[in-house]
């Protein structure tokens, strides 16, 4: 792949990695650098990246490749010389103004903000394959490989997160 193909990829995929970087990370700060290191690596591995294949799928697997060392390495880190970080919930505004009433639009962002608590809280086995096809909107054969695992592991995987996610919203009140 050339430096001008991969200009092109960053330029057409640069939105979606960036949005799959910042659900990856909930945080806009931490998504910046995962997102500037994951084009950095597939800049010195643009050798490797196969332009008629999925390039964003190859994408985020690097993206998701890095946040695990990094998320291991801060792990290390943390049993050393514990940091405490500041919670920064406001990294995504999802209110949209489509005519609803304020109670609406009210009760449409508390089961936003719920869904994203309730996602948060899954194991990251479960997360990881939510947020590739729900966020990255990436096809389960391509999260299969992204992840190393078999398609009918991320289907599985994606059914048991549903069903988690809906017990959670049940015990709210929240019925669908």
């Amino acid at each position: 792949m050339t430096q001008q193909e991969l200009c092109e990829f960053i330029e057409i995929y640069g939105k979606d990695i960036y949005s799959f970087c910042c659900y990856l990370t909930q945080n806009r700060y931490n998504a910046d650098d995962l997102y500037q290191e994951s084009f950095l690596r597939a800049a010195e591995r643009r050798d490797e990246i196969d332009p008629s294949m999925n390039p964003k799928s190859y994408l985020i697997s690097l993206a998701v490749g890095i946040w695990k060392n990094q998320k291991r390495k801060s792990a290390h880190r943390q049993k050393i010389a514990p940091i405490i970080e500041m919670d920064n919930d406001s990294f995504l505004d999802l209110a949209r103004d489509e005519g609803l009433c304020p109670e609406e639009v009210l009760l449409e962002k508390e089961i936003c903000r719920l869904v994203r608590m309730e996602i948060a809280s899954l194991e990251e086995k479960y997360r990881l394959p939510v947020y590739m096809y729900y966020a990255a909107e990436l096809p389960v054969e391509q999260i299969a490989v992204a992840m190393r695992i078999p398609k009918g592991t991320v289907k599985s995987r994606l059914h048991k997160a549903r069903k988690l996610i809906k017990k959670e919203l049940e015990a709210y009140g929240y019925e669908g």
